[in-house]
């Protein structure tokens, strides 16, 4: 693949519009040139640096895998190379996976159509959460416990459904909104590919949406889900029993293995007593229809081709874009949520440097020290508090790249059938699960999804006060070796103190060093950070995407916080190393490295999307659309408007008194 360029948003002067002030609008300042030079591929329904990145992280693990499907057949049983080689072999094997059609999980659904009471339905439950199958109704598992790292508790969450958790808000939509039109047609469209009559298939598209927009309704809002004290109250067994008697709770733990517990987290409080009015006034008939359904649409990606179609009509009915990348491609994804670890071992030895990770921890430390600095210097904290939140600066856990020591997959049968394998590799998981719960709580390092070497992220864990920077984001045009300091600081080094800054945002100050949820604040502390943050979610409620669209500012307060603590640290932290550095400390293309500093972050935020993208995200998630975020964040970092000579009266002016200072 080529290197990056301009156009792949690799910083440069040709992607600004020298012509516009900055003063006046400084995203059109940082990058006029390249929004009006490229063109957003209609495949995408946003684009923009990691959009990008993504594309060209999908291309290199397609290779690596095809590389690894060519050598598995002589590679060591249960070796990466094994292991990646024939789970991907097995999926491009499309003829021998169109002649199985839905074959490969019949016993599943016979399964479910031999239940005739809520206890074999709640044991069909258990038997799928076992499984890599579907979270069916409600769920129940160990985690470690928020209040007391050293030991597991057990939780009661939600289902999960068959619309994806970044659309799920819809479900609490007007009936006949588009994007719930869009999810009838795809359950209809799915069960049709899966060989069941029109009628049927309509009747089962009716009552799953009626069945997920019930048992939603009682889910926390996603404002309400930013708050730890709406996801860990603790109740007797008994009593979560009692909400929903109708489902078997001693069944479900005895089929997957799990001790009964004294008491559960209800993660989502809300659901049970819904679910129990869903499974009164829902005849049994019903409700085994339903599970069928999530089952198919669960192993969709691994039956015959043609149930692939309806989920990209539906994608496309939620972003505004066909996103259908070939067969080869689409393994990227299947690896990161099923074979993640050795997958990313392979990633790792081909694509990542030695170099790249030693960079990034001298960069960690850096920032570290800035924010443990702040964090002295702050004259808003009292001495209780400070204390507490250096401690916690102090205990601080990261790693970069990958971890010291991998999963061990070699004792799973990866083998030519797609589904056994997804079967196979949930049976593992949760063996892992139940082996664990023997012993205290332990850190699987870049184990989850979202911090897999091969996942395009870095992510902040509050259980375990600390964060994971991962092998795919650390590339190009976020890093390389080769940037110059303004570069490497502000692009990749303010990512790096957004995360750190998320041990202190709206969510993560209730924990504490240890990673317990813990009140460690005084009560005038608290509302001294209330009244920081209140000054993000007013500037973000003012902000309207789109016409009559406006950012939801409680919803992101979060992620708005930890960029701007993310560039504050990074700026000060750059500034730093060019004292140590003072060679470096020098204009290049007539930016000097504070204005490139800021311009690089800007630029790192350049996006183009369609409406639909932005309408669903505004509603969904916590980050707000790139293009706010690429100035947003700025605006409350003094040294920015020195850099720039932006004052009071121009357009990109916040005054101070409405500028956040928490951190």
């Amino acid at each position: 693949m080529p290197e990056p360029g301009p156009d792949d948003l690799v910083f440069s002067v040709e992607n600004m519009d020298l012509s516009t002030a900055p003063a006046e609008d400084f995203y059109r300042y940082t990058s006029g040139g390249w929004l009006d030079r490229v063109e957003r591929p209609s495949k995408f329904a946003g684009f923009g640096v990691f959009t990008i990145m993504t594309d060209r992280l999908t291309k290199q693990v397609a290779a690596m895998a095809a590389e690894a499907g060519q050598m598995a057949a002589e590679a060591p049983k249960g070796s990466p190379t094994q292991l990646v080689g024939d789970f991907y072999n097995a999926f491009m094997n499309v003829e021998a996976i169109d002649a199985a059609g839905i074959e490969p999980i019949r016993g599943l659904l016979d399964d479910v159509e031999n239940v005739a009471t809520f206890e074999e339905l709640t044991v069909i439950m258990a038997q799928q959460a076992a499984i890599a199958g579907p979270g069916i109704f409600a769920m129940f598992g160990p985690s470690q416990d928020p209040a007391d790292g050293t030991r597991h508790a057990m939780f009661a969450v939600g289902p999960s459904f068959g619309l994806d958790r970044h659309f799920q808000e819809a479900l609490r939509g007007a009936e006949d909104s588009a994007a719930l039109i869009a999810y009838r047609t795809f359950i209809n469209d799915l069960l049709l590919a899966a060989g069941y009559a029109q009628e049927e298939a309509s009747r089962v598209a009716d009552l799953s949406l009626g069945i997920e927009r019930r048992i939603y309704s009682s889910f926390l809002t996603p404002a309400e889900a930013k708050d730890p004290a709406n996801k860990y109250n603790r109740l007797p067994y008994d009593e979560v029993k009692a909400l929903a008697p109708e489902l078997d709770l001693d069944a479900y733990l005895s089929t997957i293995g799990f001790d009964k517990p004294d008491w559960f987290y209800m993660y989502e409080p809300r659901v049970l007593p819904m679910l129990s009015e869903v499974w009164r006034t829902t005849p049994i008939e019903d409700l085994k229809d339903y599970a069928a359904y999530r089952i198919i649409e669960n192993f969709a990606p691994f039956l015959a081709s043609g149930l692939h179609e309806p989920a990209l009509s539906l994608n496309e009915a939620l972003l505004g874009a066909r996103y259908d990348p070939p067969r080869q491609e689409r393994v990227y994804q299947l690896l990161l949520k099923n074979l993640g670890h050795p997958a990313s071992q392979l990633f790792v030895e081909r694509y990542y440097s030695d170099e790249t990770k030693a960079e990034i921890l001298d960069m960690i430390e850096r920032i570290k020290a800035v924010f443990h600095t702040r964090i002295e210097n702050s004259d808003w904290l009292s001495e209780p508090t400070r204390v507490a939140a250096l401690e916690k600066v102090d205990k601080f856990y990261y790693k970069a790249g990958y971890p010291d020591t991998w999963i061990d997959y070699s004792s799973v049968d990866i083998g030519a059938d797609p589904v056994a394998n997804m079967i196979a590799l949930g049976r593992f998981d949760m063996q892992r699960q139940l082996d664990k719960l023997t012993r205290p709580p332990e850190h699987d390092e870049f184990s989850g999804e979202s911090t897999l070497p091969i996942a395009m992220n870095a992510a902040y864990t509050p259980t375990i006060n600390g964060f994971e920077v991962t092998a795919a984001i650390t590339q190009p045009p976020a890093y390389s070796s080769d940037m110059d300091a303004p570069l490497k600081f502000c692009r990749m080094g303010a990512v790096i103190g957004h995360e750190m800054t998320h041990g202190f945002d709206f969510t993560g100050r209730n924990y504490d060093a240890n990673g317990n949820l813990r009140d460690w604040w005084t009560p005038e502390d608290t509302e001294a950070f209330i009244a920081e943050a209140k000054k993000l979610i007013d500037q973000a409620n003012a902000y309207e995407v789109l016409p009559g669209v406006f950012i939801n500012g409680q919803l992101g307060v979060g992620e708005n916080m930890a960029d701007v603590g993310g560039i504050t640290f990074a700026y000060e932290a750059l500034m730093q190393y060019l004292e140590d550095h003072p060679e470096q400390n020098t204009e290049i293309d007539g930016l000097t490295p504070a204005q490139r500093c800021f311009a690089a972050w800007s630029q790192l935020w350049t996006m183009k999307a369609t409406d639909t993208y932005l309408r669903t995200i505004t509603l969904n998630d916590g980050h707000a659309p790139d293009f706010y975020r690429s100035v947003a964040a700025l605006q409350h970092v003094d040294a920015w408007y020195d850099a720039f000579g932006i004052e009071e009266g121009d357009p990109m002016w916040l005054a101070p008194g409405k500028r956040s200072r928490a951190w």
